[in-house]
């Protein structure tokens, strides 16, 4: 939240899991209650729990962890008496989310609270905050009802503000920006013409204001002011409306996330300040999507290179941390990635603002199965607040390009689903005016539907479809030709597996074309989102505790598909190397949506006297292949299927080399070498300089080498750490989903000879440092510098 009103609301909370009785009540005795900071997760932190049955169960969606509990928040705060004496002013608690069913009260009493553990919402505590000493209490119940089919976490995992305003202010999420922008031609940007739309509330008498815009450039210049005069009637709203033009903008796109920033305040008749500034980021584009033509930002082509995410961040679990999610988008914008569906609801806000900073196309998803599964008790009396809030609250960020109304709801195409997305759809344009689509699951319900002629899918899509902008589609690749000739509509891929396609005929059986050809050899489709992006918590099968089908582990490690997925989505040259090899322990992911499995290193002693298979995955025009220092061939990946190059040969121990060449030229090249026995721990911190006192972390990515610093990938390693100075290591974890020992602890077992360790500065400047043991290991030390302070 970027107004200047609000104060964060993290710090100086006490948790309590369980429901003892008068925990709303001020005088509550919570001395013994845990002391926590937000955003606070409190499911990672539980045993796992296998539970009785296996299968498709609560237990195994939640990761199997101890999910279910009710818990409470407290947090004492102050007000000072002038600021309540002002007449009419207002005094809000904003809640990022609260999962879920949360209940607020103030000095006692019940203030408000949402079902809906993703939205965001805020409660209007003015009538029960008083002068001094305040008392606020968190009710959230995570067991009344099923959870979501993939790990939710629970408690108040996204920021809270404490919001303070004059009787006129701003509303929340009351600034609307809108941009008119011609598209541009080859060498000339048209002048952007930009309306301001304000809501204002007045909670006293009636008043006159002027209301105040600057908007400056991506640079930091000044391009445009603007101030008008404003009545707001006595207890009422108004919204006002400014428009201003911006010669020559520099527009916004995933190539160049160019940002420009409103800010928005109130002024009194004479010019004086009326409380505090709305500061708004936006970026100028234009995204045309057309039927037979595609999509085209700013004039230009763009297919969508796009993953799906969960909201849960591995070791932290469903708490949202900035740092955590800015190295996990940038590893996926290296390897290509241009585009994120927030699977299946709204991200924190903070998450949009990373994707329209970095650069990401989005597809802001605000539910899943609507009546149906973890939101069927409150979708019929709950629905359209929270679509309203995820529009309101969202459509500012120029990353998100369309809104997502479902997901593979029930009844798909019967009863009460088509006049359901009808009122959705038609909600959405309300309020604002980008594409609305929403995920169709493939046509196995009813069962009658497997096997069917492809005419009579795609009758049943065309019906499907007549409420949306956009096709969004599920595993319906090998249909898309004959939904280009019978609908007159753009297709977007919502979920496609990484590797195989589906068939016509049913999408659990599957070919080996890789759905990625499907979007380039169609100019009617959009782009593809691949299930998934990172390997997330939950939906797994015990011993795993998550999904392990993605392109990145859960450590933010890329796995050897993520070079594949480079070597289609990049124009960067790239080469990688790796062997096929199921002698891996299982990641229990189901066939359709895994990748073969593969090896990216030398030390694979089971080959001894046998040959390998290797896949070389490159972007280049042939790869060369050096076994110790001997040419063995070149290749070309146009020969191959999925231009994924594959090269039978006998093993050796040593060194490999592929070279990626381009017009003749050795333009990238990967090496492997086999690694010796293990000696050392290698630490290597994504940061050593970090903030006091906003939940600033490192991710340290540790390593096990031989004494040459090659990474030792077989054997398990208890590797240990422990962290000196005012700091905390917030967890641990390997790629490996199996593992049984927690993510909150400060010690874990190595996976292909990798681990990933967080930490987390306090509230005071200083040194840190950080130690990581082994048995048989030497001991390696590294600092960090914590700089300001509170």
């Amino acid at each position: 939240m970027r107004d200047s009103n609000a104060a964060l609301f993290n710090a100086g909370w006490k948790f309590l899991l369980g429901d003892p009785e008068g925990a709303y009540r001020e005088d509550y005795p919570d001395r013994t209650w845990k002391p926590v900071d937000l955003p606070h997760d409190w499911v990672i932190g539980e045993p796992f729990d296998r539970g009785p049955e296996n299968g498709y169960t609560t237990q195994n969606m939640q990761g199997f962890f101890a999910w279910k509990g009710v818990a409470w928040y407290r947090k004492t705060f102050f007000l000072e008496g002038g600021t309540l004496a002002r007449e009419g002013c207002g005094v809000y608690l904003y809640f990022g989310g609260a999962y879920r069913n949360s209940r607020v009260y103030v000095n006692g009493s019940e203030a408000g609270g949402r079902a809906y553990g993703y939205a965001s919402f805020e409660v209007d505590i003015r009538s029960f905050a008083r002068p001094g000493r305040n008392t606020v209490a968190v009710r959230l119940d995570n067991g009344c009802e099923d959870p979501d089919r993939w790990y939710a976490g629970s408690g108040l995992y996204r920021n809270v503000y404490l919001r303070i305003v004059p009787a006129v202010h701003i509303k929340t999420w009351g600034v609307h920006i809108k941009t008119n922008t011609p598209v541009p031609s080859a060498s000339i940007h048209a002048p952007a013409e930009i309306t301001v739309e304000t809501a204002l509330v007045n909670r006293g008498a009636a008043s006159a204001v002027q209301v105040c815009l600057r908007i400056t450039s991506p640079d930091g210049n000044r391009v445009a002011e603007s101030a008008v005069m404003c009545k707001v009637p006595e207890g009422d709203a108004t919204t006002a409306e400014q428009r201003c033009v911006i010669q020559s903008p520099l527009l916004w796109s995933a190539d160049r996330p160019r940002l420009y920033r409103a800010f928005v305040w109130l002024a009194g008749e004479d010019g004086g300040a009326m409380g505090g500034t709305v500061e708004v980021p936006f970026g100028i584009r234009t995204v045309e999507i057309v039927s037979r033509c595609g999509m085209r930002v700013n004039g230009e082509p763009v297919k969508l290179k796009g993953v799906c995410v969960h909201h849960d961040c591995g070791i932290l679990g469903a708490a949202y941390y900035d740092a955590a999610w800015r190295r996990r988008l940038l590893t996926l914008k290296r390897i290509g990635c241009n585009a994120i569906r927030t699977s299946h609801n709204p991200p924190a806000e903070e998450f949009l603002d990373l994707c329209d900073e970095l650069g990401f196309y989005v597809i802001d998803e605000c539910f899943d199965k609507w009546r149906s599964g973890y939101y069927a008790a409150h979708f019929d009396d709950d629905w359209k607040q929270d679509l309203e809030a995820c529009v309101l609250r969202d459509r500012n960020h120029p990353s998100v390009f369309m809104w997502s109304i479902g997901n593979e709801v029930a009844e798909q195409g019967a009863g009460t689903m088509p006049e359901t997305q009808h009122e959705l759809a038609a909600f959405v344009r309300t309020l604002d005016n980008r594409p609305v689509t929403c995920g169709l699951h493939p046509h196995v319900i009813p069962a009658s539907l497997i096997g069917a002629p492809a005419s009579r899918l795609v009758e049943i899509t065309k019906a499907l479809t007549a409420e949306v902008d956009v096709l969004g589609l599920n595993y319906h690749e090998p249909l898309y030709e004959a939904y280009t000739a019978a609908i007159p509509k753009p297709i977007v891929g919502l979920e496609s597996y990484d590797y195989y396609s589906s068939t016509i005929e049913n999408y659990e059986d599957v070919l080996p074309k890789n759905p990625w050809r499907y979007v380039f050899e169609n100019d009617n489709v959009i782009g593809q989102f691949i299930w998934a992006g990172i390997d997330y918590l939950g939906e797994s099968s015990w011993p795993a505790k998550g999904w392990a089908g993605a392109v990145l582990d859960m450590c933010g490690f890329l796995k050897p598909n993520a070079y594949y997925r480079k070597s289609i989505w990049s124009d960067e040259p790239v080469i990688h190397l790796s062997f096929y090899d199921g002698g891996g322990r299982p990641d229990y992911v189901r066939g359709r949506w895994s990748f073969p499995q593969t090896a990216s290193h030398l030390n694979l002693d089971h080959f001894q006297r046998r040959t390998v298979k290797a896949a070389i995955y490159t972007n280049c025009e042939e790869a060369e292949l050096w076994i110790n220092g001997k040419k063995r061939g070149t290749r070309r990946p146009a020969d191959f299927e999925n231009r994924i190059i594959q090269w039978t040969f006998d093993y050796e121990a040593g060194e490999l080399e592929v070279i990626g060449r381009r017009n003749g030229d050795a333009v990238c090249r990967h090496s492997l070498r086999t690694a010796g026995p293990a000696r050392n721990i290698q630490l290597i911190p994504d940061k050593t300089i970090l903030r006091a006192g906003q939940s600033d972390i490192a991710h340290i990515e540790t390593s096990v080498t031989d004494e040459a610093g090659i990474r030792c990938p077989t054997g398990e390693h208890l590797i240990e750490w422990t962290l000196r100075g005012d700091g905390e290591i917030l967890g641990a974890c390997s790629p490996d989903l199996n593992a049984s020992l927690g993510f909150r602890l400060p010690k874990t077992y190595t996976s292909g000879g990798r681990a990933l360790v967080i930490i987390q500065a306090g509230a005071s400047a200083g040194p840190l440092e950080l130690t990581a043991y082994s048995d048989g290991l030497k001991t390696a030390v590294l600092e960090f510098t914590v700089t300001g302070g509170i």
